[in-house]
């Protein structure tokens, strides 16, 4: 590394090198199992390869020892090679063995021979089969690839199947290999597949087999969605017509005279508690489907670089898929689209519904403020009325006092007329009042 490095570029390109395919012999047997891993099992898992790897005293990878190792179990000319993966959900765990001979009878006769030895070879180093490793076991393959002549007509190894129907076909570009399966799981809890070819490359080989186990361990975790959205179709469709029955109600709403407020309540409540129960499935569901969606493409896209093509007669995996399980991808794709759809038609009714009350709110809101002017102007008009009675009443009593005041000048002796002078006072006094009552009211009104 040099200082002008990015930091993270030996990182960022070891990537380029993760989890490679292992070479396969002509006569390699591939078992795959694949499980599904909460918290728990994960760190049971690490705990199991950790365990192997020191048990055969090798060294793990510093870059991908902790997601990815491939390990010899035994050596030539028999040998036996485990490989580990670990995903964000599941763990997956194959086992190469080299057969001895070519199928002469059905897979599981000589698959449980084959799984003997490998758990002697466990029990050997103290530790517990790949199948106790940790985990839900959710996929388990066994793959025969024998350099063979290719098969002409499915009946030729039928009897290899339990004599079920097969899909078959020719796969590679030079169509120099095969794939048949009866896609059933036997009593043991493996599928059958069988690789005759003409000589193949060992890394061509290992990639065959990597994308048959990912084209059965995808769609196993696609599928695991798929329960999922066969049990949310009726609440679904329940919860559908609920919501266009309400959006029907607040439109018939708009059509009533006067404010329904006690509705517009009793709405908005059902509505909060229906975008409730939406969020909720939401929540529990919409990861499980949103990786369904993503299993789904990574099946699609194995399948294509198996690059099928048809022995006559036979259906090609490909096409099995194609009528078996897309059908239900698309059902967990619809589901997952309905359930954001009816958030969505949520959200827009309850804005609808918020508007509608905002507009009464605001028009309530109007008639108080149009109320609340009226009676201002009222007692505006009643505090004129009481200041005019005031000024009558002030200069009542302002003209008496004056006029008491000349009765006792009058009686000191002066020559004045009382009633004379309080009848002149009286309108200068008013008028006074009066101009004093104005200046004081156009004080109060001027702005500040």
């Amino acid at each position: 590394m040099r200082e002008y490095d990015h930091p993270l570029r030996n990182v960022l390109h070891e990537e380029v090198h993760a989890r490679p395919p292992v070479a396969l012999w002509p006569r390699d047997r591939v078992f795959s199992q694949a499980f599904l891993i909460d918290d728990a099992t994960r760190q049971a898992q690490l705990h199991w390869i950790n365990q192997l790897s020191e048990a055969l005293k090798i060294n793990i990878d510093p870059h991908h020892g902790q997601s990815f190792r491939i390990l010899e179990i035994e050596p030539s000319p028999q040998r036996i090679i485990l490989k580990w993966e670990l995903h964000g959900e599941f763990a997956s765990i194959s086992v190469m063995v080299q057969q001895e001979s070519l199928l002469s009878e059905t897979h599981i006769q000589s698959r449980q021979r084959i799984l003997q030895r490998v758990a002697a070879c466990f029990q050997e180093l103290g530790l517990q089969a790949p199948e106790m490793s940790g985990g839900l076991r959710i996929a388990a393959l066994d793959i025969a690839f024998e350099d063979r002549g290719l098969v002409a007509d499915a009946i030729e190894i039928a009897p290899l199947f339990n004599n079920n129907t097969l899909l078959g076909s020719h796969i590679l570009t030079s169509q120099r290999a095969q794939l048949w399966t009866d896609l059933q799981i036997n009593d043991d809890g493996y599928i059958s597949y069988l690789v005759p070819n003409l000589g193949i490359g060992s890394r061509q080989a290992g990639r065959i087999a990597r994308r048959i186990i990912e084209v059965e361990t995808y769609r196993m975790a696609a599928m695991i969605a798929f329960p999922l959205a066969k049990s949310l179709s009726l609440p679904l469709k329940q919860a559908e017509k609920e919501l266009s029955q309400i959006s029907k109600d607040i439109a018939s709403l708009h059509q009533e005279q006067g404010i329904q407020t006690e509705r517009d309540g009793q709405f908005l409540a059902t509505l909060s508690a229906l975008a409730s129960r939406t969020e909720q499935w939401i929540s529990d569901h919409g990861l499980r489907f949103t990786a369904a969606d993503a299993y789904s493409q990574l099946v699609e896209k194995n399948l294509q670089e198996l690059n099928e093509s048809p022995v006559p007669g036979v259906q090609t995996l490909s096409e099995f898929m194609d009528r078996r399980f897309q059908p239900a991808m698309s059902t967990c794709s619809w589901t997952q689209k309905r359930l954001r759809d009816l958030s969505d038609r949520i959200a827009r009714t309850t804005q609808t519904l918020r508007t509608r009350i905002e507009y009464v709110n605001e028009e309530q809101t109007q008639k108080l403020l149009m109320s609340m002017d009226q009676r201002a102007k009222l007692q505006l008009r009643l505090q004129e009325t009481v200041e005019g009675l005031s000024v009558l009443v002030l200069t009542y009593y302002a003209v008496s006092l004056f006029i008491y005041m000349l009765k006792g000048l009058k009686a000191g002796g002066y020559d004045v007329s009382p009633e004379l002078a309080g009848g002149i006072a009286a309108p200068v006094v008013a008028l006074l009042f009066f101009l004093i009552n104005r200046l004081r009211r156009s004080k109060t009104a001027r702005p500040q």
